[in-house]
Order: structure tokens, then C-alpha cells, then sequence
């Protein structure tokens, strides 16, 4: 009783300043209204990441710099004012004509379009990963639609989007965010397939959860697919101005074994009855001469293994 005492003295005789009193601490969770709670306040709480993107932080500290000093072409960038420009070289309707009011302009002649040449002067300039497209189709949905639910369940397991929702909202219609479930465009008699139906599912990844699967996709599923020995590139003959060759996009296929090597599907392989193969599209800002192989660049410097075929 005395040890009591004597430290409520000593509290006692402490200055004002070092001692909080319960009303101090209670202030972080005051509102406006009399009628909130502390309760209240963690509910406007919105949790963000925890950790910044490692694929993210290499492209901006590292190869960034590598693809500036690769993808630098002096004589382009020199030569940018002489050469001529495509959009001048388009074919436009008279406007003296009538019957060209409002009309689109006329498609160039010939089966390749007329593209820019690309300079990279700037890390602003240089190309960037967009998006990335999965998608899968199965002729299983064919027949009926409730097939699709173990390719949703893999999808959003791997990928950790929802399917899209049909009211508005952040994954609503139009948003371009979750899970798609793609339909057919026309109806085939002979494959009795008709016009609306289901034929498998479709996401399109951005931002963090872009780099997550693609990190994912280099590090654990590529190195131990022992049936994919690389992403193949195209022939010497293939023309350089076709617009796949200009349109910076590379696109790939994985077999059904990949998807049981994601960690997400691997942790528990059995509520998975049955694996899917996938194509894979990367989107890069890379357009006009050349693209296709400013993507190549970009994606090997990510970790993506190339191969040579004859």
C-alpha cells in the first residue's frame, strides 16, 4: 500500500505536458456527429498494397535505360524531318465531290498500310507493357453454359479478377475489368454452333495485377514446362510490314499442363478436375516499323524466353 502511494505522488508531481489523458487518445477517432464511433472510423479505411510491383521497379530503374540506349537509332531521329510522313501519303476524297461528304477516307491500295517510323529519343518515347489478354476457349460450353464454371474458378484463381457483373458499378458492363465469358459472332450448321453462344472466357489485366501474372507466368509456370522450349519467333521471310509485324502485340499458347503449374492451382490441384490451355496476347504501346521487335525487347528483358525455329 505505501509502494501505491508514493507512485501516485510521483505521478502527481509530474509536469502537465507528459501526461496524455484519455480524452488525447480518443481524438484520432472523433467525428463531426456525436453519434460515431471508433467503429466507424476503421470502416472508411480502404486497404492498399503492400508492396510495390518487382517487374514494375525493373523496367523503371533498369531496363528502361537498357532499351533507350538499344532501341536509339541516330540516323531515324536525324533523318525524322526528310523522311516522309505516312499520314500526308494517305488518300483523301476531293472536296469538291459531292457525294464525299462525311464519308470515312478511302483504304490505301494495296494489302500493307502505310506506318510511322518510330523514334526513341526519350523514356517517355520508349514502349511500355499495356495490358495482357488471357483467354480460353472450350467447345465444352457448347453444350452447356455451367461447364464454363471450372474455367471461371482456374481464371480467377490464376488472374485474381471476379467475373464481370452485369448492373453498373466498378466491374460492371463497359468497364473492361473481370472476367468475360466470350460468345460466338456467327452460327455454323456444320458445327452446330449458333450465333450468342457461349465458347469460353476472356480477361484483360492492367496494372499491378499485370506485372503479378507476369511475374508469375516467367518465374514458375515457363521454367518447368518441359513441352514449351520458348516463344517462337517469326521466319526471315515473314514481311516486315505486315500488320502483325506492326502492330507491337505478341501472342503465345500454353498447353493445359501449364495451368496446374500456377502456385494459385498447384496448391490444391484436386478442386480442379480439368485444366485448360490459354493464349496469351502482350499489349505494348509499340506501333509502326519495327514494333514487333521493340515488344520482343521489351518482354525478354521482363524474363520471357524467345526460340529460333527454322
Amino acid at each position: 500500500m505505501k509502494r501505491v502511494g508514493s507512485l501516485a505522488r510521483v505521478a502527481a508531481t509530474r509536469p502537465a505536458a507528459t501526461r496524455i489523458s484519455p480524452a488525447v487518445l480518443s481524438r484520432p477517432f472523433a467525428s463531426s456527429s456525436s453519434s460515431s464511433s471508433p467503429a466507424d472510423f476503421h470502416r472508411t479505411i480502404t486497404p492498399g498494397p503492400t508492396s510495390r510491383s518487382r517487374l514494375k521497379d525493373h523496367y523503371n530503374q533498369t531496363l528502361s535505360h537498357d532499351l533507350l540506349y538499344t532501341l536509339y537509332s541516330h540516323a531515324t531521329h536525324t533523318n525524322a524531318d526528310a523522311l516522309p510522313n505516312p499520314s500526308s501519303r494517305s488518300p483523301m476524297w476531293s472536296p469538291e465531290n459531292p457525294y464525299a461528304l462525311n464519308r470515312p477516307p478511302p483504304r490505301p491500295k494495296g494489302n500493307r498500310y502505310l506506318v510511322p517510323n518510330p523514334s526513341y529519343t526519350s523514356p517517355e518515347s520508349l514502349p511500355v507493357l499495356e495490358s495482357i489478354v488471357v483467354e480460353t476457349m472450350t467447345t465444352s460450353a457448347l453444350s452447356a453454359k455451367s461447364n464454363l464454371l471450372p474455367l471461371l474458378m482456374a481464371y480467377q484463381a490464376i488472374t485474381g479478377e471476379v467475373p464481370q457483373s452485369r448492373h453498373p458499378g466498378p466491374y460492371g458492363p463497359g468497364s473492361g475489368k473481370g472476367l468475360v465469358i466470350t460468345r460466338s459472332a456467327k452460327k455454323s450448321a456444320s458445327f452446330k454452333v449458333r450465333a450468342g453462344a457461349p465458347t469460353g472466357v476472356k480477361v484483360e489485366l492492367r496494372g499491378e495485377s499485370m506485372y503479378s501474372f507476369l511475374e508469375t507466368l516467367v518465374d514458375f509456370v515457363l521454367p518447368r514446362l518441359k513441352t514449351f522450349s520458348g516463344i517462337p519467333l517469326p521466319p526471315a521471310s515473314h514481311p516486315r510490314q505486315s500488320p502483325s509485324s506492326t502492330s507491337g502485340v505478341v501472342s503465345f499458347g500454353l498447353p493445359p499442363e501449364a495451368m496446374g503449374l500456377f502456385p494459385q492451382i498447384e496448391i490444391n490441384l484436386d478442386q480442379y478436375p480439368k485444366t485448360f490451355g490459354m493464349n496469351i496476347f502482350c499489349v505494348t504501346s509499340a506501333r509502326g516499323r519495327g514494333a514487333q521487335d521493340q515488344a520482343r525487347a521489351l518482354l525478354s528483358g521482363f524474363g520471357a524466353p524467345f526460340v529460333k525455329r527454322g
